[in-house]
């Protein structure tokens, strides 16, 4: 747009960037004269104050050392025990605070040397020297009554001074003292300076084809210092960002040091660059102000076409909620109005749409897509929440007798029932039948209320022209987070728990694994199970248990793997169960149990003795062949049965306790070890237990993992000991996985041990490997000397 005020607006902009460009130029032009010399000045400086302290640090320790050699009782000592000379000679160390003190004999061996080492942490400890009783590197420095110079320790540096010890006339030693030439010391300068502060040394003399890549970088103040850096600067050569300066000292023996003092410009000049940012801030507001006096006038006239073109680009983003306020009552005003009239009409309209997109038409209640973005939000925030997925029952039988008019109302009826529950965060109709509730922070106990509190609401029914129709739920019931963290698997686990509900005919199902055997991740499992024990995919793994009492290795517990030709090696949870569910826990316990024996065999032969322990599950005792079985492969082999144990759990005793008993006693009978394992899960009872016919009690892990930590697991597992001894019964710990948890099962009388601390489930070469390793080959053996030995040692 080419008019005049656009015309008057440009000149006036010109007129003042130029105006203010020539004034920056020479507030430019004057700042950087004024930071040269600061440079200048600042280098200058940090030379002089180095050189200064680096020669009065060498002064005052010829002055020392000169003192220190006058000292009657280092004299006396001198020739005496080395511990008498180095407690003297670290007590005039200390004085000084010096880090490196040494004495060198008349022969020239040097007779006591301590240097202060300081960790990362900067504490400082005194250590003896590496020389002593060695000759001393320099002996030239030894001719001369005092010397001071340079001395390389352990790559370590040091400005030394030596002065002579003398009883008369006659020289019978020399006593030095240095201070090292480090990070600290370098970080003293750069806190005076200023500066980084970086020193590098080259000793020629160690080869006399040196160059300047002989060059070693010994302290510096930065921590990203830089070897390359430093030697550039040592020849006038440093980077162009950088100011620097140096400082170089040759010893007489081909030996060179060189401080490389240097910053950032950026850094040095800030000061000076700030003020400039000041002048140009200042002159920017002027230039600002001025420019806001012209523009003000334009605004004026463009704002209410600019409010209008924002309202209308607010609109096309779905925003309806802001209103186009124009104090101008012309033809803008009027097409203001009229923004604002359309906007509240397609906001109407968006509010229908996304109340139907959300809510159910026939119960006006939430639908699906409000019930997932309402479980999403309460996972994203980590809030616990019940999922209860609820069918109406009955309601095909009203629409098939009464029609689906009538059925209509009566889901409407129970809609408006269930809204008027105050416990409910979310009630949403996913159609039909079918209503979920969202609970947040829900227990088992509060479920089982919730429950009871909707049928209580719809218990009474209701009348339908003198027709009474019940009102009836039945639940499915699935929780986050201990089922699950993903909407879309919570949802299907209350399906599938309300599907099992429907089809036991029961009133309420809270989800569990178990509903999972239908899937089809667990039909492959099913299927591929299958062949796995027909193929011999199942591998045994086995974990050593040791006698607490002899500290050996009297017992290994076999436990059964499954190598997937595609998943990999599966662990015994992802198919044990569905062994159990699916009639395979008989095939598959006695594949284990088959190849548990014969490894026994091949263990017998090599003379490796040890109890084998087997897990047999509830199923197992169901089936009267089982023991024939169990007898038959042990007979076959030629096994004692006493040298196997039978591992089976409380729960085999809840469902059928007598059967389970007398099955139990027969294997008892025949001679096999029985054992109750994760023993103290809450299924039996001490009427029961003292019923059991079994040798042992396992305590389960749950008691173990954290014993020293919990005094009440500490009571639970010492009573069982106690309990189980006086019954009779051995005792074993499993889950150990530290030394204090066995050193306290050790102490309270535990019989065996088993867990992680001590080894983990290994194929059976390792589990050989690992007891060769430990003792002898071809006996029982304790796990380690290390670990017998710290339980010995509590």
């Amino acid at each position: 747009m080419k008019s005049l005020k656009n015309k008057i607006f440009f000149l006036f902009v010109v007129l003042l960037l130029l105006v203010q460009a020539i004034d920056l130029w020479t507030i430019y032009t004057g700042n950087r004269t004024q930071e040269s010399q600061e440079i200048n000045n600042r280098l200058h400086t940090a030379q002089t104050i180095f050189t200064e302290q680096f020669n009065s640090r060498r002064d005052y320790l010829t002055a020392f050392a000169d003192t220190a050699s006058s000292d009657y009782g280092i004299k006396q000592v001198f020739d005496e025990d080395t511990r008498s000379l180095l407690v003297a000679l670290n007590n005039h160390r200390k004085r000084i605070d010096a880090d490196l003190a040494m004495t060198i004999s008349e022969q020239g061996i040097v007779t006591g040397q301590l240097y202060v080492a300081h960790s990362d942490n900067n504490e400082a400890r005194v250590r003896q020297g590496s020389e002593r009783q060695q000759a001393f590197r320099h002996p030239e420095w030894l001719g001369v009554s005092q010397y001071s110079d340079l001395y390389v320790l352990d790559s370590k540096l040091y400005q030394l001074s030596l002065s002579p010890l003398q009883v008369g006339q006659k020289v019978i030693g020399w006593v030095g003292f240095g201070f090292q030439l480090d990070n600290r010391l370098a970080k003293h300068f750069k806190d005076i300076t200023q500066l980084e502060i970086d020193f590098i040394f080259k000793d020629a003399a160690t080869n006399k084809a040196s160059t300047e890549g002989d060059w070693r970088l010994i302290a510096s103040s930065n921590q990203q210092a830089d070897l390359a850096r430093a030697q550039s600067i040592l020849a006038d050569a440093g980077p162009s960002h950088f100011i620097s300066a140096h400082y170089r000292y040759d010893t007489q023996n081909e030996q060179t040091f060189g401080v490389a003092m240097y910053g950032l410009k950026a850094d040095i000049v800030a000061v000076m660059q700030e003020q400039w940012w000041q002048l140009f801030v200042i002159a920017a507001l002027t230039l600002l102000l001025s420019l806001m006096s012209a523009y003000w006038i334009a605004a004026s006239i463009t704002q209410p076409i600019k409010q209008l073109v924002a309202q209308a680009r607010t609109i096309a983003q779905g925003r309806y909620d802001k209103r186009v306020e124009l104090k101008d009552k012309s033809e803008l005003g009027q097409l203001a109005d009229e923004f604002n009239a359309m906007q509240k009409a397609v906001l109407a309209r968006e509010q229908t749409i996304q109340h139907t997109a959300n809510h159910d038409p026939l119960t006006n209640l939430p639908n699906r897509n409000l019930l997932k973005a309402a479980l999403e939000s309460f996972i994203s925030d980590r809030t616990p929440v019940s999922v209860f997925h609820m069918n109406l029952c009955r309601v095909k039988e009203v629409n098939e007798t009464l029609g689906h008019d009538v059925g209509d109302w009566l889901i409407n009826e129970a809609a408006k029932r269930l809204a008027s529950i105050k416990d409910i965060t979310l009630l949403t109709h996913l159609g039909g039948d079918e209503f979920v509730i969202l609970c947040k922070n829900v227990t088992e106990q509060a479920q089982n209320n919730l429950q009871k509190i909707v049928n209580e609401t719809l218990d009474s029914g209701c009348d339908y022209r003198g027709v009474r129709l019940p009102l009836q739920m039945r639940f499915g019931i699935s929780a986050y987070p201990q089922h699950s963290s993903d909407v879309k698997r919570l949802l299907q686990m209350a399906d599938m728990a309300l599907h099992h509900a429907r089809k036991v005919n029961q009133h309420a199902q809270v989800y569990h694994d178990a509903l999972q055997v239908n899937s089809v991740e667990r039909l492959n499992l099913i299927n591929d199970l299958k062949t796995a024990i027909a193929e011999q995919q199942l591998v045994l793994f086995y974990q050593p248990k040791v006698s607490l009492n002899s500290k050996k290795v009297t017992h290994v517990e076999a436990l059964v793997r499954w190598q997937h030709p595609t998943l990999g090696m599966l662990p015994p949870d992802e198919f044990i169960y569905i062994a159990e569910q699916t009639g395979q826990i008989d095939a598959l316990t006695q594949c284990v149990f088959l190849m548990a024996v014969e490894q026994f065999t091949r263990w017998r032969d090599n003379n490796i003795h040890v109890n084998v322990a087997v897990n047999i599950s509830a199923e197992n005792l169901k089936n009267p062949d089982f023991f024939s079985f169990v007898s038959n492969t042990v007979d076959n082999h030629n096994v004692a049965p006493h040298c196997i144990t039978l591992e089976v759990t409380e729960s085999v005793f809840v469902e059928d306790t007598e059967q389970a008993i007398a099955l139990l006693l027969k294997f008892k009978q025949k001679g096999f070890k029985l054992s109750i394992d994760d023993y103290g899960t809450g299924y039996s009872s001490l009427a029961q237990l003292k019923q059991l016919p079994v040798h042992e009690l396992k305590i389960d892990k749950s008691f173990v993992h954290n014993l020293t930590k919990s005094e009440d697991d500490q009571i639970i597992v010492r009573s069982t000991i106690e309990l189980a001894h006086n019954m009779g019964l051995c005792v074993v710990a499993e889950g150990i996985e530290d030394l204090p948890s066995l050193q306290w099962l050790t102490q309270h009388g535990c019989d065996l041990a088993q867990g992680f601390y001590i080894s983990r489930p290994v194929p059976a070469q390792s589990f050989e490997a690992w007891l060769c390793s430990t003792s002898d080959y071809g006996r029982a053996s304790a796990p380690s000397d290390d670990v017998m030995s710290m339980i010995s040692s509590d």
